[in-house]
């Protein structure tokens, strides 16, 4: 069984951080190259990166495993659906139910805020991650071309879960 702890502390932010920029270059290097993906990591997951968001009102969590960070989920809980920011699970331990105990956890997350949807981005040329969401029930509702900042774009999906109980 997995344990999701929230990122609280400066020391946190750093280690996650750490792990963010270590799984992502594994999963992203070969789907957009190493140049896209480093500015990215520096945008969105470097200390700064991690911060701004958490003051934007995202929570982000890892995921443990036996006293291992094995990956980790940001949410960020809007006035109509949750969005799902980040859901990233380190290599070696996928395809053993992790992905799917995240899930239930990011799922409840919104059913306890009262959200019916989950809403989340995902880069179109990560065909197994946009093949596991799809397995969650998402849907793909939007696709776009975005401009990352420095020359840099990426080609993503908009997905969303609709909880229809």
């Amino acid at each position: 069984m997995i344990l999701f702890n929230k990122v609280n502390t400066h020391q946190d932010i750093e280690q996650m951080s750490r792990l963010a920029t270590d799984i992502m270059k594994k999963h992203y290097d070969p789907i957009v190259g190493s140049k896209v993906n480093d500015h990215m990591l520096e945008k969105y997951q470097s200390v700064r990166g991690i911060t701004d968001e958490i003051k934007g009102g995202a929570e982000y969590y890892f995921v443990c495993l036996d006293g291992e960070d094995i990956g980790f989920v940001a949410v960020d809980a809007k006035a109509e659906y949750l969005y799902l920011s980040k859901f990233y699970l380190d290599f070696d331990h996928r395809g053993k139910g992790y992905a799917s105990e995240m899930m239930a956890f990011v799922k409840d997350y919104a059913k306890a805020r009262g959200l019916k949807s989950i809403k989340l981005n995902v880069n179109a040329d990560n065909t197994h991650s946009v093949g596991a969401y799809k397995h969650f029930g998402f849907e793909v509702i939007e696709e776009y071309q975005r401009d990352v900042g420095d020359g840099f774009s990426v080609h993503d999906y908009v997905m969303l879960f609709t909880d229809r109980v």
